[in-house]
């Protein structure tokens, strides 16, 4: 049984960040559980003396940057220091939480095109005080396949028997594909699991009904399979999981499950439990 197209709005500009940068989640759509956050960066024109994000905490949440062009460096109180390139993923478990800086003194030496996402995925309650912990898995760790002529990686979780070396402690699943123009595919995805789609690229159409260029749309979670066809030469994101239905609440870079936590994690930050980030020039 098919899952049921439920909503499609289109991302726009983050009022915070800039035109650059759409704020998928949670403007465009409020959240597909276990994601509470999506940002669209991109294409930003990184220059040579260009800055990044300073430090700056998270708790609560694994937070997940994935390139489709481009590189950036993260910096975290760990003392992680790696340049995440196009197809690579950086997955930080923030636990209870940790500092971090993207793309501060990178020294390039050239203009470089940036474009990628990042998303965040709440811990299970048991876990939203776990240790804090970095993990990097370049791009060719990660599963790629075609299907149909449509070319498919497996970011996080399984698909028809790929499984992506990430682990997640909410379980969820994050699948790329570059579907061909007037090609059909249809995605298995578990009965019960959300399931949240978001074109970088292209036109589908889903149920009859339109899917354009950064728009997010989200499915029931009744039903296994998604199916779409492409308009045009389509490049999208899949992503869900296993709903936690656990409380969200959300101050600032932390998501908790309540105000009590957001309390703890903002203090534990100002207390400097969180450590700190040292920003020093790298050669790339």
């Amino acid at each position: 049984m098919k899952k049921k197209l439920i909503t499609s709005n289109k991302a726009h500009a983050s009022r915070s960040m800039g035109p650059n940068v759409r704020q998928v989640i949670p403007s465009a759509i409020e959240h597909i559980d276990p994601f509470v956050f999506l940002d669209h960066f991109g294409p930003i024109e990184k220059q040579p003396d260009g800055q990044g994000i300073p430090p700056h905490p998270h708790a609560g949440i694994a937070t997940i940057t994935y390139l489709f062009s481009g590189s950036n460096r993260h910096q975290d109180s760990l003392g992680n220091d790696a340049f995440v390139h196009a197809g690579d993923i950086a997955w930080m478990q923030a636990g209870k939480g940790i500092v971090h800086a993207e793309g501060m003194n990178e020294n390039r030496k050239e203009i470089e095109t940036v474009e990628g996402l990042q998303f965040w995925i709440s811990l299970p309650a048991k876990d939203k005080f776990i240790d804090p912990a970095f993990y990097y898995h370049p791009c060719d760790q990660l599963p790629e396949f075609t299907l149909n002529e449509t070319r498919v990686k497996v970011v996080c979780g399984e698909l028809l028997g790929y499984t992506s070396p990430v682990k997640s402690l909410s379980p969820s699943y994050i699948f790329e594909f570059k579907l061909p123009k007037n090609n059909t595919i249809e995605i298995p995805i578990k009965n019960g699991d959300t399931a949240g789609l978001y074109v970088i690229k292209g036109h589908l159409t889903a149920e009859n009904e339109s899917i354009l260029r950064t728009y997010m749309t989200s499915f029931s979670v009744q039903g296994d399979l998604i199916e779409v066809k492409a308009i045009e030469d389509t490049h999208f994101i899949l992503f869900g999981g296993t709903p936690l239905n656990e409380p969200i609440v959300g101050y600032a870079s932390y998501v908790m499950n309540s105000q009590d936590q957001i309390r703890k994690v903002i203090m534990d930050y100002q207390l400097g439990k969180m450590g700190t980030v040292k920003i020093e020039s790298i050669k790339k």
